[in-house]
């Protein structure tokens, strides 16, 4: 069966390619290649709601290709969230690792390098098994390799304006304080507990102190480590707040959905 036979003409995710397709040429950007993107949860187990946006997604790439358009659909893991809860049926010795970055967290079935990877790698397993193509990308190596260090420093230089607008949209108050990026403590690998107060611009360094935190239910200890971080070499990561638009940007990405649970 054709892609045209699948979504013919005049469905919904045809709709969304075409007003997708209309917005671009308005603002004069290239049609040559038109990115979308699908987030991966990398910190629990996959559900239907997961398969389900990066199946979404990748309709609207099919649309667009039925318009004529070369398209691609990135499959982005974010393997640098931290870990908020132990999943269930999961062992208990996860507890030691509550609020470290999950491709930092030894695979707890020993089949894969992290528990990252372990989670993503069950959601990558649907899309294959459904013949969905896509370009695999993982938030380690892009932070690593510096994929979005222009972006960080163009948000850390914004940081008041953008700790102002996401108090306005969603009456969030704490990056009024503390900065829109969490750097993976020094001391003791935890991101959430080390809140970045400072950029030093000209260094494109933040710095920051590990404290304790509250994540979920759970007050995770910090271990009082002050220290710096290097945005260009140095783990860590944005606030997906505003990582969305700094993938955006870095990727040239023209898609990706969202929900209205984006707004919490």
């Amino acid at each position: 069966m054709s892609e045209q036979e699948i979504f013919g003409k005049g469905t919904w995710i045809d709709k969304l390619a075409h007003e997708l397709l209309e917005r671009e040429k308005s603002l004069g950007r290239s049609l040559d290649l038109l990115r979308v993107e699908s987030g991966l949860g990398a910190s629990g187990v996959p559900h239907i709601g997961s398969l389900g946006d990066a199946v979404r997604a990748y309709g609207v790439k099919l649309a667009l290709e039925n318009f004529g358009y070369k398209s691609e659909l990135i499959a982005y893991s974010d393997d640098l969230d931290g870990l908020r809860k132990i999943p269930e049926g999961f062992p208990d010795s996860l507890e030691e690792h509550l609020a470290k970055p999950v491709s930092l967290i030894p695979d707890p079935f020993g089949c894969h390098e992290s528990y990252g990877m372990h989670m993503s790698s069950i959601l990558l397993d649907g899309l294959d098994k459904m013949e969905i193509k896509y370009e695999f990308r993982r938030a380690k190596d892009t932070y690593k390799n510096g994929l979005l260090k222009d972006q960080i420093h163009t948000i850390l230089q914004n940081s008041s304006k953008i700790g102002d607008k996401i108090s306005e949209l969603v009456g969030q108050e704490k990056y009024q304080k503390f900065l829109p990026y969490f750097p993976v403590c020094a001391n003791c690998n935890r991101l959430y507990t080390a809140e970045a107060f400072e950029y030093l611009v000209d260094e494109k360094k933040v710095r920051y102190k590990c404290h304790d935190a509250e994540i979920g239910s759970k007050m995770i200890k910090g271990c009082g480590h002050n220290g710096e971080a290097d945005i260009t070499k140095d783990l860590g990561k944005l606030a997906w707040k505003v990582e969305f638009a700094a993938r955006w940007a870095a990727f040239d990405i023209r898609f990706e959905a969202y929900g209205k649970d984006i707004m919490d």
